[in-house]
């Protein structure tokens, strides 16, 4: 195959035509869907809730894998603003996307956490997790196809990127917070190369979760599942709300940086928080009526059992 012939390929609007094309009319509406279990905002609402109500014995393990998240943020961001790879002429949605293409935001950010929840997750075994987490990977990445977001070359750069961002953190495996510095970083430095898309958030969210977990490393509470529910609930639609002032009103920077900061660092520090409600009377009745008695339930208390 030529190189002209693979460029085409990879990076032509003649593909994203074809696949979409080659697809059923009842499976477009079905990628327009999955598309948005890459949004940043939906990327975020899953790794706070991942954190929240994992084991108390992997606080650090779900720490990390925030950071490897807003890694992922960070590199997509830094890498649009350096390349400014103009996205495909040929779009079939009324999404207003950032200009730049390469890599795929999407693809990027769903290989970093969905992979980062399939290799450290002790849920199901390592084969089920990354069957899921393949499965969605290259969902998200194809409906960026499907609906003209992004060129072909776009989403695989994105997966191999977030896969090798998962693979480095895992082999290195640093502390959580300076994986937050280094992705707070090079968002920032992203700026210089003409980024917009996602700096602020992620600048945001790493100076947040940086802060918060500077408090928060050595502590170890069990707060009740009930408490977690409550101030989770709170936290989850003030996070939608500064996502959606964010995209639609286009506050000023600083607006975005010191929202998403405080929003992700309160995110962090909830089970501290949660803990000193669990004596209160409306978190006792809630506990009473919640289909579990505890907070989670520990892998180190379950029968060993094969996990390959």
């Amino acid at each position: 195959m030529g190189r002209t012939t693979l460029e085409t390929l990879l990076f032509d609007e003649s593909t994203n035509e074809a696949v979409r094309a080659a697809l059923p009319d009842p499976a477009i509406p079905f990628f327009e869907t999955v598309t948005h279990l890459g949004d940043g905002a939906t990327l975020l609402v899953l790794l706070a809730t991942m954190y929240w109500f994992g084991a108390a014995s992997s606080r650090r393990t779900r720490a990390l894998v925030i950071g490897i998240g807003l890694l992922g943020f960070s590199v997509s961001a830094g890498l649009k603003g350096a390349i400014a790879a103009p996205r495909p002429d040929v779009t079939f949605t009324h999404a207003v996307f950032s200009p730049y293409s390469f890599p795929s935001g999407h693809a990027l950010g769903s290989a970093t956490v969905y992979g980062a929840i399939a290799v450290y997750a002790e849920l199901w075994t390592k084969r089920v997790r990354y069957l899921l987490a393949g499965t969605i990977i290259v969902l998200v990445s194809l409906s960026r196809v499907v609906i003209g977001a992004h060129f072909l070359g776009d989403v695989l750069a994105g997966m191999i990127l977030g896969i090798a961002i998962v693979a480095l953190v895992y082999y290195a495996d640093p502390d959580p917070g300076y994986t937050f510095v280094l992705a707070g970083a090079i968002a920032v430095l992203s700026f210089a190369f003409g980024s917009t898309h996602y700096t602020t958030l992620t600048t945001g969210a790493a100076i947040g979760a940086a802060l918060a977990w500077t408090y928060a490393r050595d502590r170890s509470t069990t707060p009740r599942g009930a408490s977690l529910l409550v101030l989770g609930a709170v936290v989850v639609p003030i996070l939608v709300a500064v996502r959606l002032i964010t995209v639609d009103w286009n506050p000023h920077w600083i607006g975005d940086v010191v929202g998403y900061a405080a929003v992700v660092g309160f995110a962090v520090l909830l089970p501290e928080i949660a803990a000193t409600l669990d004596d209160r009377p409306v978190v006792e009745r809630l506990q009473e009526t919640l289909p579990f008695a505890g907070r989670t339930v520990d892998p180190g208390q379950v029968p060993p059992r094969e996990r390959e």
